[in-house]
């Protein structure tokens, strides 16, 4: 179907001919209406009419009026785009003459086919035509105008929505890229840890460090990610954590496959894991066990407090990226609880 654009701004909208040709025809067909009537039973007629049970006439007088309302909604529509260079002022004036000019020279040319075609038309019919014309070429403009009223609204909207969006898209890259650096002072922290203690593991520690980074890195242009991918990797983090905290620290993880295929935040898992181990005492008198479970269509991470007895300050970092990223991505926040147990629960819907 063929259609034409309108042009605001450098944003286009599409409309449709059949839309235009619709409108024409619905404004000619009621300007019609009694001519029509009449041919379909002369009773139904509200005042009697030239030749009004010609079919032809009929015919002719309905797709010439359309044609001329087609034209005004088309030059109403698109003298905007046209004249967009000119003043308000100069536009509305221009406008004004060409609908003028175009209405004056339409009506002749109409009554000079029909006199060709048909017959003349006597005067007092010619003035009802010329009336009819005025109306006509009212209503279209007003239809006109009120169609380039619709699509400026709608185009505002578009605007709108594309800034909503390039500002979401804008906000997640500051989000992301507040996680690296973080990852990567907490990572050094603890390969230094693991120098001075564990010299024998720092090898093992930097090559899974590697893959680890390899991941992220692979993973910078996604926001989501499947649960599968975010479980292996929480894996091969927990593989960092074994080395230096041993069995220590537990992962207790019980998420059936039917939920592998779920997106999520990318690190999400590790943000939680990483503020357990870091909000907790963990040895051996004291050993960490995190739980991660799915429960009423959420994703559980929850853990046990055991108070260290020399607390690192809290930024509250994690928490407040993880909600952020849930809300522009997920259109939901994470829920958090805390008495005995510190609980986050993660939307998966």
């Amino acid at each position: 179907m063929k259609h034409y654009k309108i042009n605001f701004t450098g944003q286009q909208i599409k409309i449709r001919i059949r839309t235009l040709l619709l409108i024409s025809l619905s404004i000619s067909f009621l300007i019609n209406l009694n001519r029509f009537l009449f041919i379909v039973s002369a009773s139904l007629a509200y005042f009697n009419d030239v030749a009004a049970g010609s079919v032809l006439v009929f015919l002719f007088r309905l797709l010439s009026f359309a044609a001329y309302c087609l034209v005004l909604l088309y030059i109403t529509i698109y003298s905007t785009k046209y004249l967009l260079r000119f003043s308000k002022s100069i536009r509305l004036l221009t406008f004004i003459i060409i609908i003028t000019f175009f209405s004056i020279v339409a009506f002749h040319l109409i009554l000079w086919i029909h006199h060709l075609v048909l017959f003349k038309v006597i005067e007092p019919e010619r003035e009802g035509i010329r009336y009819v014309w005025v109306v006509m070429g009212i209503t279209s403009v007003l239809i006109g105008w009120l169609i380039v009223f619709q699509q400026k609204q709608r185009i505002n909207e578009l605007e709108r929505e594309q800034l909503i969006k390039e500002n979401i898209q804008n906000e997640l890259l500051a989000l992301k890229s507040q996680i690296n650096p973080h990852f990567l002072f907490n990572s050094l922290n603890s390969l230094n840890y693991i120098i001075r203690n564990f010299p024998e593991e720092a090898t093992d520690y930097v090559d899974r460090l590697s893959l680890i980074f390899r991941y992220i890195l692979q993973s910078r242009d996604k926001n989501l990610i499947p649960l599968k991918d975010e479980i292996d990797f929480l894996n091969n983090y927990m593989h960092l954590g074994a080395i230096r905290y041993g069995t220590n620290v537990k992962i207790a993880m019980n998420i059936t496959k039917e939920y592998h295929f779920i997106l999520i935040p990318i690190l999400s898992l590790q943000i939680l894991l990483e503020n357990a181990i870091k909000h907790n005492e963990v040895s051996k008198e004291y050993p960490l066990t995190i739980k991660i479970y799915i429960e009423n269509e959420y994703l559980i991470i929850e853990n046990k407090i055991q108070p260290r007895n020399n607390p690192e300050e809290s930024t509250g970092y994690g928490l407040t990226n993880l909600s952020k990223r849930y809300i522009l991505l997920k259109e939901k926040d994470i829920e958090v609880y805390k008495n005995d147990h510190f609980i986050v629960k993660l939307p998966l819907s």
